[in-house]
């Protein structure tokens, strides 16, 4: 048997259905707890790691000796300690553009909001208002004809840019690596570095991975490009962005607004705009659509199954080593 363990503490129903996609080679455990004592001890034999959000770093390593590939349940990896995954000559994967489509959906939805003012419009009207007149006096806004600037071009920000055609709107993007002409011309998107973009979009949206380059990434002087009025959406990761620089840009009027569906915490009081009607708050849902919820699950099962089948993984983490399988 291969024993893999579920690194975070789940519902046993969620591990039970999980197990059912699963080969019969396969043996599933799962944590109580975080405690460091639980892991080591249930990790004295496994194999493989199943990771939904706790980190992977050297110490966690040196409490499973014998782990040999680390799958993440989820889109992301910066969770993952890849030098010390190298170390440990330890094979790591994720799952790429699984929910894309649901994340892109989502992001469209948040510039829709802003820009229609959907929030005031609705709580006017549910508090016995009409705020008709007001609302378009103040300005109710249109996709067509604006110019929205994609911070990235990866799998999410390509399927905002499909999905967002139909709208209208002059598209520009800026990422580490300009897409190919055939691919820019297929999306009708135009590449500018990131300053320029920042000074020419009405609306950017923000479809990059979280590192060390890219924390704060929009802080005060990248607001301050962007033009007066303009709006900034985030569906990303929340440490992107300098909330004090995103309150005091809303505050001042520079920015109209902002939607967020990630924030830097993530727990009940930890939205730091809850006084600025201006910036729209989601949980954290962009990515958990019912179609993505079936697909990470989906493509974890069936990198493990190769990987007890002695195939070659897909999605290895990028920097990551690739010892043989068994």
């Amino acid at each position: 048997m291969v024993m893999v363990l579920c690194v975070d503490a789940v519902p046993q129903s969620l591990v039970a259905w999980f197990g059912t996609m699963l080969p019969s080679e396969v043996e599933l455990d799962c944590v109580d707890d975080d405690s460091d004592e639980d892991f080591a001890r249930r990790a004295a034999d496994t194999e493989i790691l199943l990771v939904p959000g706790r980190r992977i770093d050297a110490r966690l390593l040196a409490m499973a000796p014998r782990v040999r590939f680390v799958q993440r349940l989820g889109i992301g990896y910066g969770n993952f300690d890849v030098a010390a995954v190298n170390a440990a000559g330890v094979q790591a994967a994720y799952c790429p553009g699984a929910n894309a489509v649901g994340v892109a959906e989502h992001t469209i939805m948040l510039m829709l909001v802003l820009v229609k003012r959907f929030v005031a419009a609705e709580q006017g009207t549910r508090a016995g208002q009409w705020p008709a007149m007001e609302l378009a006096v103040e300005g109710i806004g249109d996709l067509a004809g604006a110019t929205v600037g994609l911070v990235g071009l990866g799998s999410i920000g390509r399927a905002v840019a499909e999905r967002l055609a139909v709208f209208g709107p002059k598209l520009l993007y800026t990422a580490r690596h300009r897409a190919d002409p055939p691919t820019e011309q297929r999306l009708g998107v135009r590449y500018l570095p990131l300053a320029e973009l920042l000074a020419s979009s009405n609306i950017v949206s923000l479809h990059i991975p979280l590192n060390e380059d890219t924390y704060h990434m929009m802080g005060e002087q990248q607001m301050a490009l962007m033009p007066r009025g303009s709006l900034l959406v985030n569906t990303s990761r929340g440490e992107l962005i300098d909330d004090a620089a995103l309150c005091r840009a809303i505050e001042s009027g520079h920015l109209a607004g902002a939607a967020l569906d990630v924030l830097v915490h993530e727990v009940e009081g930890g939205n730091p705009f809850a006084g600025l009607p201006q910036v729209i708050v989601t949980p954290h849902i962009a990515g958990v659509s019912r179609g993505a919820i079936v697909a990470i699950p989906a493509r974890t099962c069936a990198n493990i199954a190769r990987y007890v089948n002695g195939e070659p993984l897909q999605d290895l983490v990028p920097g990551t080593s690739t010892p043989g399988s068994p």
